[in-house]
């Protein structure tokens, strides 16, 4: 019996989803790769796709070690690193999902 509230201990854990914790310097980071995606009229696209993954979010933050040659030209490595870190939190998702549609309608508003 011991065995099986272990497990279930752990499955506990692997799927919780508290509150995500974010510093204000993981804040500027998401709103910088919001930034990122408006300026170059990706953000109905990167909403799709983040939309689609968002129960898979904690492989694609690991896919972006994959990814890391190529998107680490517009981030420094710390920041790069502390994106993949933040990525994991389910709750990020909506934030960087909010803040890119915020951002696309302010540029729309511009043009």
């Amino acid at each position: 019996m011991v065995e099986i509230k272990k497990i279930i201990d752990g499955f506990k854990h692997a799927f919780a989803t508290d509150g995500a914790r974010l510093e204000d310097c993981d804040t500027e980071l998401i709103r910088k790769l919001a930034d990122f995606v408006v300026r170059r009229n990706m953000s109905v696209p990167a909403i799709m796709f983040l939309e689609s993954v968002r129960p898979l979010n904690f492989v694609g933050s690991q896919a972006m070690v994959f990814f890391k040659p190529i998107i680490s030209r517009f981030f420094t490595k710390e920041e790069y690193d502390k994106l993949a870190t933040i990525l994991e939190k389910r709750e990020v998702i909506d934030l960087l999902i909010k803040e890119i549609e915020q951002k696309a309608k302010q540029n729309d508003r511009k043009s």
